[in-house]
């Protein structure tokens, strides 16, 4: 597949396919928290987010970003011929479509790689007992996570426009919680996340296209709203960002002559529907409740 495969037609219909949970809302508050404290129940009940630092050491971040480059020695050969996305092991990879001029090797062309959290240190994460207190309180006590995504930003590479996940969580339920861990510094240059705080407060809106030429598949923009009061979310490693899954985000591109690395985790209530077809990105394992019995 050559990247100008991926026409305007894929992703208009990509972005209908998002917009059939236009108009959803999520009103679920916490209410009576048994771990988080006051002041992290007012950040996400009114701000839709929660930030805790240090929650990760620099031990384990390096593990995951060596799991990954493995990972993709393991998936993509170099007498492959380009291609969007690859598949081997139960794991799934995405390229980016903008070409990188400085790029040495297929690790500098990878956008993302998904279905980590079943194995190995991914694995791990996703049953750490402090990560499931926080997150029971959100969710309840039944929990599951379904899809977990590395993210390379490598240099040069674009950030992902103003969007909602839930937009792409075709369920019967909300919220999902996404949990973000920074591998690696996020700063403004190297295309740290931006948020819109309390805007999960809003509908799902509107996503359309990303209309810029080499943005890569899957990647859609909400444009009928303000984003004056956006606010960037710079990281250290370890940092862990704790997000409502309307909440409106977006990254900057990188600017700076290194890759910014990150985890994300999406978790949902057990016994969640997905519809009739399930993404394929997506791996339900149940990390807390009945699901487990």
């Amino acid at each position: 597949m050559d990247r100008e495969d991926i026409t305007g037609s894929a992703k208009k219909e990509f972005s209908t396919e998002v917009n059939k949970q236009e108009g959803e809302i999520s009103s679920r508050v916490i209410e009576n928290p048994g771990f988080l404290t006051e002041d992290q129940t007012n950040s996400w009940n009114r701000n839709g987010f929660i930030l805790l630092k240090n929650f990760c050491s620099e031990d384990i971040c390096s593990e995951m970003n060596s799991s990954v480059l493995s990972i993709i020695d393991n998936m993509v050969g170099s007498e492959d011929a380009f291609s969007h996305a690859y598949a081997n092991d139960g794991y799934i990879g995405i390229r980016e479509m903008k070409p990188n001029p400085e790029a040495k090797t297929i690790h500098d062309e990878m956008s993302k790689i998904f279905r980590l959290h079943g194995k190995g240190v991914f694995n791990d994460f996703i049953k750490n007992k402090r990560l499931l207190d926080l997150l029971e309180d959100i969710l309840g006590e039944n929990i599951d996570c379904f899809l977990s995504q590395y993210i390379f930003k490598n240099p040069g590479a674009w950030g992902q426009p103003w969007h909602q996940d839930s937009s792409y969580f075709p369920f019967d339920r909300y919220p999902q919680v996404g949990a973000w861990i920074a591998t690696s510094p996020a700063t403004i240059e190297n295309g740290c996340l931006v948020i819109l705080p309390g805007s999960h407060k809003e509908h799902l809106h509107e996503h359309v296209p990303d209309d810029r030429e080499g943005s890569n598949y899957g990647y859609t923009e909400i444009k009928d709203q303000d984003f004056t009061n956006k606010t960037p979310v710079t990281l250290e490693t370890g940092d862990l960002l704790l997000f409502h899954s309307f909440l409106m985000h977006k990254s900057y591109d990188n600017k700076s002559k290194s890759k910014r690395t990150a985890v994300v985790f999406h978790f949902a209530e057990t016994g969640t529907e997905f519809g009739e077809l399930d993404s394929p990105t997506n791996e339900w394992i149940s990390v807390r409740g009945r699901g487990l019995n």
